[in-house]
């Protein structure tokens, strides 16, 4: 019972929120890790996996592939080693824990909340969809 409630406490809150690194095998025996393009040997996949080079590449990964639950987040222009969230506007830093805690708090959830209410009403159009545009400042007139 004492080994568990260890592991608890050694472990971090949102701790592979990505989940693990995907691998492919190369000819020469080393493998080479799909999102980040790091090469290495078998032995040495556990301990990389765990790595924060990895766990960082794994996020920009998600990023630029617009993956859940990154999907609602964005570089931050300002520093490297924070995003921004497009739902709240909130600047988090770039780990895994910090998204866990922000994704899981109570004004995301609330704003999220808002949001699902408002594309059900009809009030606002879903993210993607187009509103009928004007041409050079003129709306389209019915012939």
């Amino acid at each position: 019972m004492a080994a568990t409630e260890e592991e608890v406490t050694t472990t971090k809150e949102g701790a592979d929120l990505l989940g693990k690194p995907k691998y492919k095998k190369l000819e020469n025996g080393r493998f080479k890790c799909v999102q980040t393009g790091h090469e290495l040997l078998e032995k040495d996949k556990k301990v990389y996996s765990q790595s924060k080079r990895c766990r960082l590449g794994l996020i920009d990964y998600a990023l630029s592939h617009s993956k859940p639950p990154l999907n609602l987040f964005e570089q931050d222009p300002n520093a490297r080693s924070k995003l921004k969230c497009k739902l709240t506007g909130d600047t988090v830093n770039k780990t895994e824990e910090h998204i866990w805690k922000h994704i899981t708090g109570r004004r995301f959830l609330n704003r999220l909340e808002e949001k699902e209410r408002e594309k059900e009403s009809g009030s606002i159009p879903a993210e993607g969809g187009e509103t009928p545009a004007k041409e050079n400042g003129v709306e389209d007139e019915d012939k």
